[in-house]
């Protein structure tokens, strides 16, 4: 499955889920009322998906607001989201990036997060991931940078979608088990763990202490990787400790 649940058989300058276009459709209007072609469309990852003459330069675009970044941080949805929309764009060969809308500092003043803990995620995803991250701080900012920057990436009669049939190699088991460390944790952390414990398993075996014993996992993320591995699942969606 490729980043469109279908083909476009016309040239457009961008791409617009379905669901992002139905709550902000204020966004879609603005980026009509800037001349370029819009078509909206279920997308398999991400919210905007930037078209160029040149399939290397297009962009998928993931929008977020400072409260959905926090609120992903905070369920550790990010690195999920984040993983999507990397494989994704890798899978159509064009480029992924992060639009974060609003002012960061209102989390810190709303609550008891420290400014430090969401700019350490952002330099992960940035200096990790390889996943750009655009700071904007309004809804008319971020249609204004997606405007400026489809017009940079060449004429609307030169965006055709081109799909490159390029199989993927199936994750060797190494790969796939820092796969799995990295959903816990994301990607740099994930290593440290494996670097320690050495296997899954006794990841999922160490005390919270342990746990704390690697660097860059506080008390507080230790508990909830912790917790992960010592709580029963329900398929209600409320779990229970073990």
């Amino acid at each position: 499955m490729g980043i469109l649940s279908e083909q476009i058989l016309y040239p457009v300058d961008v791409v617009v889920d379905s669901r992002e276009a139905a709550k902000n459709k204020d966004i879609v209007e603005e980026l009509k009322r800037k001349g370029l072609r819009v078509a909206v469309q279920a997308l398999e990852a991400g919210d905007y998906y930037l078209l160029a003459g040149d399939q290397r330069k297009a962009l998928l675009v993931e929008r977020k607001t400072v409260t959905d970044f926090a609120n992903s941080v905070r369920d550790n949805r990010i690195w999920d989201q984040a993983r999507l929309l990397r494989e994704a764009a890798q899978k159509e060969g064009v480029r992924p990036v992060i639009v974060l809308e609003g002012w960061l500092g209102i989390i810190e003043k709303r609550t008891k997060w420290n400014i430090a803990a969401l700019l350490r995620i952002l330099d992960e995803l940035v200096l990790d991931w390889g996943i750009p991250v655009i700071p904007t701080h309004n809804k008319k900012a971020t249609a204004a940078w997606i405007a400026a920057k489809a017009r940079s990436l060449g004429k609307t009669e030169e965006k055709r979608i081109l799909r490159l049939r390029v199989e993927k190699k199936p994750l060797t088991l190494n790969e796939r088990i820092l796969y799995v460390a990295e959903g816990l944790v994301g990607p740099t952390l994930a290593r440290r763990l494996l670097e320690r414990f050495k296997t899954l398993r006794r990841i999922a075996n160490a005390s919270i202490q342990e746990l704390m014993s690697v660097e860059g996992i506080g008390e507080k993320r230790a508990k909830e990787i912790y917790a992960i591995f010592n709580t029963i699942w329900s398929p209600e969606g409320e779990s229970k400790k073990t």
